[in-house]
């Protein structure tokens, strides 16, 4: 299957993003209330990028990034100013979302490599996210560490993570070589 990961651009990829995070967040996870129209706008969505994978000019996956406080994380944190003690510019990573007809492991790839990317690009030193806590696992093995408990919201609990780029595991940087070599993709 051939995916086009990019940053979201146009109304149709917008109504997109915004109907994979219903499905996802209000269907799936239980985190919102189910909507009539099935579309759940992000709260954050007038400071957010979005990344997002296409199949067939279908928005299958999506995450969206921030770097302008308030961060969403600060709900999370029993004491937010870790946040101001941290070094280094900060982005947020949320909403990782991606349809379950196409969970694999190059969509995983696509979206978290690209956002990676981007984040070593653009300068950023520190990855924030809440993640969902039967996946932290998969968090950690991307270096991601808990700096606090698991905080409920809807039927869902988040756990507040950060990453150091810095201290990112050699394992997931070589990974991304090779997602990138296969793709033909760089920076």
């Amino acid at each position: 299957m051939r995916y086009i990961t990019k940053l979201a651009e146009t109304e149709d990829e917008y109504l997109g993003l915004r109907r994979l995070n219903h499905r996802v967040f209000a269907l799936e996870v239980g985190q919102h209330e189910p909507t009539h129209d099935e579309v759940l706008p992000d709260r954050y969505e007038q400071k957010s990028r979005y990344l997002i994978s296409l199949h067939c000019g279908a928005v299958i996956g999506m995450l969206a990034i921030q770097d302008r406080p308030p961060f969403s994380i600060e709900q999370r944190l029993e004491d937010i100013s870790l946040l101001e003690r941290l070094r280094g510019r900060k982005l947020e990573v949320r909403l990782l979302a991606i349809d379950p007809e196409h969970r694999n492991r190059m969509v995983m790839a696509e979206l978290l490599g690209t956002m990676i990317e981007l984040a070593i690009a653009e300068g950023y030193e520190v990855l924030l996210i809440s993640g969902i806590e039967e996946r932290l696992s998969m968090y950690r093995k991307f270096g991601f560490e808990a700096v606090g408990p698991p905080v409920p919201s809807g039927k869902a609990r988040y756990v507040p993570m950060l990453l150091s780029l810095s201290e990112m595991p050699a394992r997931i940087r070589e990974d991304i070589e090779r997602w990138r070599r296969r793709t033909g993709s760089g920076a």
